[in-house]
């Protein structure tokens, strides 16, 4: 997602709903292409969207009221872990390019 599409989407999200009315962000990379019409999820960073993508919304003080929730897959233990702990890297980082 680039800078500009991603503003482009919260104008969208506040002319419609309003920002202040979104309190959850769904949180995964994904294995296929934009617009495949498949939900396969990837870790965090290496799939189709990333990384840049997941620093620009974590660090968007416009969002600082919400919750994430990661949906990512466990093909190893300790994976769970390893998605949360690059999100969290991700915050306070406005680099915008990995």
């Amino acid at each position: 997602m680039t800078s500009s599409g991603f503003e482009e989407t919260v104008a969208q999200i506040d002319q419609l709903i309003g920002l202040n009315t979104v309190r959850v962000w769904h949180m995964n990379d994904a294995k296929a292409p934009r617009g495949s019409k498949l939900d396969r999820h990837e870790h965090i960073g290496e799939g189709t969207i990333g990384v840049a993508a997941f620093r620009r919304i974590l660090n968007d003080a416009r969002f600082r009221h919400c919750a994430f929730i990661a949906e990512t897959p466990v093909d190893e233990p300790g994976d769970d872990a390893r998605n949360v702990n690059v999100l969290k890297s991700l915050v306070g980082r406005t680099k915008t390019a990995q």
